[in-house]
C-alpha cells in the first residue's frame, strides 16, 4: 500500500511539473473582438499551440480590456504584461523620432514600411526601444491607410482649403490636415459621428475599417482616397521575457505570428475591397484626387523633421527600399 501511495505521489508531482512547464504569454491589444487583427491574434495562438505541442499559448486581452494602447505599452515596458501593440510611429512616445512615421506621404505603402522596420535606421530604433526601455519589437503586421470622408466632395487639395476637419490629438495629423488647407478638429474618436452628423466638422480621416466599424460613411456622403498614412501594428515583447524563452520557444513564437499577420494582412485587405462595395450601394461617392499636390503640401513639415533630427532624415526614409 505504502508502495503504490509512493508512485501516486510521484505521478502528481510529474503532472504537476508539465503543467507549470507551459509557458503562457499575456497580449493585450487595442482592437476590438472580430476585427482583422483579432483574428489574426487568435491565429497566432492556434499556431503557437500547434506548433510547440502545447507547450507554448497565448492568452489574449483583445479590446483594450487592460488599458489603452499607451498604457499597455507600458505594462509591458514595466513587465507587468508580456506584449502588446501600436503603430510603429506611435512608439513616438518612447523615441519622438519615430513619430516621422505618421507624417504624412512620408511612406509609400506598407512594403515601404516594413522595409523602414527591418532597415539599419528601423533597428538601431528596435534596440534602441529594448535597451532603454525594455520593449522589443519583433515583428509588424498591416493595419491599414488612412482616408478622408467628408460632407462635400474632395477631388482635389484645392477642396480642403478651410474644412473643418476631425483627427486624432497627434501633431502628425494635424500637420496633416494644416499643410492641405483645412482646419484641424481634434475630438475624441467616440464623439466623431455626433460631430459629423451634427455638421460640428466637415470630415475626418481614418482607415476604412475604422470608417465602416464607426459608420461614419452613414453621415459623410463622401469618401476621398487621400491615402495619406500607412499604418502598422508592431508588435513587442518585454525585452526580459524574451530573454527568458529558450531559442525554440522564440523560433516558435516568431512562426506562429508570420501566421496571424497574414492572416490579418488578408482578412484587411479582403475588407477594405468588401467596404468600398458597400460604401458605394449606401450612396457615397468615392474620389480619387491627384496627390501629387498634396505630397507637396507636406515637404515643410519635411523640412522640420530635418531641422529637428538631422539633415537628411527624411530622405533617408524615403529612399528606403
Amino acid at each position: 500500500m505504502k508502495k503504490l501511495f509512493t508512485l501516486s505521489m510521484v505521478a502528481t508531482a510529474l503532472f504537476a511539473a508539465n503543467v507549470s512547464a507551459e509557458t503562457q504569454l499575456k497580449v493585450g491589444f487595442n482592437e476590438a473582438y472580430n476585427s482583422p487583427i483579432y483574428h489574426g491574434m487568435v491565429t497566432a495562438a492556434d499556431e503557437l499551440k500547434k506548433i510547440s505541442g502545447g507547450e507554448m499559448t497565448l492568452r489574449l486581452y483583445e479590446g483594450g480590456q487592460l488599458g489603452n494602447v499607451h498604457e499597455m505599452l507600458e505594462q509591458v515596458s514595466l513587465g507587468e504584461l508580456d506584449m502588446s501593440m501600436q503603430v510603429f510611429g506611435g512608439y513616438a512616445q518612447y523615441l519622438p523620432r519615430l513619430g516621422a512615421l505618421e507624417t504624412a506621404y512620408l511612406v509609400r505603402d506598407y512594403k515601404h514600411l516594413s522595409a523602414i522596420f527591418d532597415s539599419p535606421w528601423g533597428m538601431e530604433a528596435r534596440k534602441e526601444l529594448e535597451t532603454e526601455f525594455d520593449l522589443k519589437p519583433i515583428d509588424s503586421w498591416f493595419f491599414g491607410v488612412r482616408e478622408t470622408t467628408s460632407n462635400r466632395p474632395i477631388n482635389s487639395i484645392n477642396d480642403m482649403k478651410g474644412m473643418k476637419l476631425r483627427t486624432p490629438n497627434a501633431k502628425a495629423l494635424i500637420d496633416y490636415a494644416k499643410g492641405v488647407g483645412a482646419i484641424p478638429s481634434p475630438i475624441a474618436y467616440a464623439e466623431v459621428y455626433l460631430a459629423l452628423q451634427t455638421n460640428a466638422v466637415d470630415g475626418q480621416e481614418n482607415p476604412i475599417s475604422s470608417i465602416e466599424a464607426m459608420k461614419f460613411y452613414e453621415v459623410q456622403p463622401y469618401l476621398a482616397m487621400t491615402n495619406h498614412v500607412v499604418q502598422d501594428q508592431t508588435i513587442s515583447i518585454s525585452g526580459a521575457r524574451w530573454n527568458s524563452l529558450s531559442k525554440q520557444e522564440q523560433d516558435w513564437l516568431m512562426k506562429a505570428l508570420a501566421v496571424g499577420g497574414e492572416e490579418a494582412e488578408k482578412l484587411i485587405v479582403e475588407g477594405t475591397e468588401k467596404d468600398l462595395a458597400a460604401f458605394k450601394d449606401a450612396g457615397v461617392t468615392v474620389t480619387y484626387p491627384d496627390l501629387a499636390p498634396f505630397r507637396v503640401a507636406m515637404k515643410p513639415y519635411y523640412a522640420k523633421l530635418d531641422k529637428q533630427f538631422g539633415d537628411n532624415f527624411t530622405q533617408t526614409l524615403i529612399d528606403t527600399q
